[in-house]
């Protein structure tokens, strides 16, 4: 399996700020999710066409691998994605804090404590609302389709995940969907979500938590329509093929189509008692039929196998090889009717004489 970094996506709620003397802000964070998740085959380093979307499925025991909880500690905390691994050649220009200890699970999430100690990074968070997280990792997919407990179907599974860093990025970049938000980012206030419904009106709520509750509620419905009208769109395909082959049997029936159905069954046995003279037919498909006479004519071949193209061929040579043979016995028949009604028309003495050569009678 080969080993890519990517960069994946979550949020984490701001309900515990705290700073120290120094000013630094600890804060936990939700940096790492299970379940699905969906990449661009050029994020994970595949052929083929490169903005070609894939899903991977993250396992609950991948994500919670205790070696992978492990590499959340001290991992290095950056604003944005470097573009890179964090590394001793970037450090200095990426990281803006750290993570302290090892990540835990907390429902799908995993929940790591943040050490925020740059001033603008810590502003950003602040005023800004920089406060979803990106991991930054190293893992390994293994090429396995299969379908999670929810449905969703899968391409890959992420195993032996390594946590590089968390990056804290503005609202609405998680790759997480409207789950990736941010919960908490003005702690002495409560803040308005804006909720769009299905119909299209938008409606304001004061809890960000219910707000999201809500928002992936009617994601999980809107998803659930569309499986039903694909499931619809392909019984109706089904439904239309069905049709499309019953008037293809109507057509069939039509008296011109028995009239040339007959005539092709007609002669299809007459060439093939040439071919097989006093074979016995119990079809009334001309291939069918043609397979038969083939089949005594020249029993040493497996005709059932065969191809219908490749049955007509034979058959038709077959059959042109009987006309000549039944055209050279005509003629030998002929010749020999004719010579005998020549020989008679000559005088009796030389008719008697080409008789008694016969007959081994003496003259």
């Amino acid at each position: 399996m080969k080993k890519i970094f990517v960069q994946d996506k979550a949020t984490f709620k701001t309900t515990a700020r705290t700073y120290t003397d120094a000013g630094f802000l600890m804060v936990p964070g939700r940096v790492s999710k299970t379940g699905t998740q969906k990449y661009l085959r050029k994020e994970l380093g595949l052929d083929g066409d490169p903005n070609a979307p894939v899903t991977v499925y993250r396992p609950a025991d991948e994500v919670f691998n205790a070696d992978s909880l492990a590499s959340f500690d001290g991992a290095d905390v950056t604003v944005l994605h470097p573009g890179e691994l964090v590394n001793a050649k970037n450090y200095r220009k990426t990281s803006v804090g750290l993570i302290r200890g090892a990540g835990r699970p907390d429902g799908d999430f995993v929940v790591a404590d943040l050490i925020v100690k740059d001033a603008d990074a810590i502003k950003m968070i602040e005023e800004r609302g920089f406060v979803e997280l990106s991991a930054g990792y190293t893992a390994e997919y293994e090429p396995a389709k299969g379908t999670t407990d929810d449905g969703t179907e899968y391409d890959y599974i992420q195993r032996n995940i390594r946590i590089n860093h968390p990056a804290l990025l503005p609202a609405g970049a998680a790759r997480a969907g409207r789950q990736a938000r941010i919960f908490d980012n003005q702690p002495k206030g409560n803040t308005m979500t804006k909720v769009t419904l299905d119909n299209g009106r938008s409606v304001e709520i004061q809890d960000e938590a219910t707000a999201a509750l809500v928002s992936d509620h009617i994601d999980r419905l809107i998803k659930q329509i569309a499986d039903a009208q694909a499931e619809l769109d392909k019984r109706q395909a089904t439904i239309d093929g069905q049709a499309e082959q019953i008037t293809k049997l109507q057509a069939a029936t039509a008296d011109d189509q028995i009239t040339a159905r007959l005539k092709a069954v007609t002669d299809a046995r007459a060439r093939a008692e040439k071919v097989a003279p006093g074979v016995t037919f119990d079809s009334i498909d001309p291939v069918e039929i043609q397979r038969q006479a083939l089949a005594k004519a020249r029993p040493t071949t497996d005709w059932v196998g065969k191809s219908e193209a490749y049955v007509q061929a034979a058959f038709d040579m077959a059959f042109d090889q009987a006309e000549t043979t039944d055209a050279h016995a005509e003629q030998k028949r002929k010749l020999a009717e004719d010579g005998a009604k020549a020989i008679k028309e000559q005088p009796k003495p030389a008719y008697d004489s080409y008789a008694a050569r016969f007959t081994q009678a003496k003259e």
